[in-house]
C-alpha cells in the first residue's frame, strides 16, 4: 500500500459534525472515502481526514492480509481507526437490528 495514493485517491466531502460516538460540538467534519476499500476517515480539516483515510486503509490491509478478508474501517487518527461493523457478530437484518433499540 502506497499511502500517497491512498491520500490523493480520497474522496472528500464536509458533513455534520455527529459523525462519532459521543457529544457533538455541532462543528463541521471532513469525511474521506477510499473508493476501492469503502474505508472511511474523519479529521477537522481535509488533509486531516485523508491522512486518517490512509491509517484505516492500513488497517483493512493488515486484516485482509491475516484473515483473507476484511470490512472497511474508520479512523478518526492513529488510535482511534476500527472496523466499520455492528458490535454484536451474529447475521441479523437491518430491521432486526433497529428493534434493539426500540422500547417494545
Amino acid at each position: 500500500m502506497d499511502p500517497s495514493v491512498v491520500f490523493e485517491r480520497a474522496d472528500v466531502t464536509r458533513r455534520p459534525g455527529d459523525l462519532l460516538p459521543g457529544e457533538s460540538n455541532g462543528e463541521e467534519k471532513w469525511l474521506a472515502t477510499d473508493p476501492k476499500t469503502d474505508c472511511r476517515g474523519v479529521g477537522p480539516f481535509e488533509e486531516a481526514a485523508r491522512t486518517n483515510v490512509v491509517y484505516a486503509v492500513e488497517a483493512y490491509q493488515e486484516e485482509y492480509e491475516a484473515h483473507g478478508e476484511a470490512g472497511p474501517f474508520l479512523s478518526a487518527g492513529r488510535d482511534q481507526t476500527f472496523e466499520m461493523r455492528w458490535l454484536d457478530e451474529a447475521e441479523t437484518t437491518l430491521a432486526d437490528r433497529l428493534q434493539t433499540f426500540l422500547p417494545f
